[in-house]
C-alpha cells in the first residue's frame, strides 16, 4: 500500500526523544510505529491498549482513619524538619516529564 499521506502532530520533546530511543532499540522509526498503531486501530476497532488512570501506589492508599492520622502526623513531622519540595519546581518537573 502506498504511503502518500502526511501527519503533522505536536508532542513533548522529552516524550519524542525517549520514544525514539526506545524504538531505535527495536529497529523501528516513529513513522513505522505510528503506521503500526493505525493498522492496529483498524484491526481491533479502537485503541489496541487500555487507556485508564493508573492505580495509586500502595504507599498512598489509606484503609483506615488511624492510618490516615498516622500519615498526616508523618507529613507534619517532615514539614517541621524542613523536608519539603517547592511546588513550582515540582509542577515544572511534571510538565517536563509528562507534558502536562
Amino acid at each position: 500500500m502506498a504511503k502518500n499521506e502526511t501527519l503533522h502532530i505536536r508532542v513533548n520533546e522529552n516524550v519524542k526523544s525517549q520514544a525514539e530511543n526506545t524504538l531505535s532499540l527495536l529497529g523501528v522509526s516513529i513513522s513505522d510505529a505510528v503506521n503500526m498503531l493505525l493498522h492496529q486501530v483498524i484491526l481491533v476497532g479502537g485503541l489496541p491498549f487500555n487507556v485508564r488512570v493508573p492505580l495509586a501506589p500502595d504507599s498512598l492508599v489509606v484503609s483506615s482513619k488511624e492510618e490516615l492520622y498516622k500519615k498526616l502526623d508523618a507529613g507534619k513531622k517532615q514539614i517541621k524538619e524542613g523536608k519539603t519540595v517547592d511546588v513550582t519546581a515540582t509542577l515544572a518537573k511534571l510538565r517536563d516529564t509528562y507534558g502536562y
